[in-house]
């Protein structure tokens, strides 16, 4: 498998996090910790199947190409992210 740079987050401006919903800024500032898709699952109390399906949502919305990526923007701009700031 070819390997894929991973984009410095921190040099690109901020993405709309407008684009996402509630449930998935909740996600997204979740990942910024590193659980796995089950941890999360079970933080949630929903089935991993939902948790990857909001990743996928995350990471499309995002223009983001991994979970990796997402959590490095979660984690740059925890701030925006949090519930106040919608």
């Amino acid at each position: 498998m070819a390997k894929v740079p991973i984009r410095d987050v921190r040099r690109s401006p901020a993405p709309d996090f407008g684009l996402l919903t509630a449930r998935e800024r909740e996600v997204l500032l979740l990942l910024a910790g590193g659980p796995s898709n089950r941890s999360l699952a079970q933080h949630l109390g929903v089935a991993e199947r939902t948790v990857r399906a909001h990743l996928t949502s995350i990471t499309r919305k995002l223009g983001v190409r991994s979970r990796l990526e997402a959590a490095l923007l979660a984690t740059v701009h925890h701030d925006a992210l949090r519930p106040e700031a919608a």
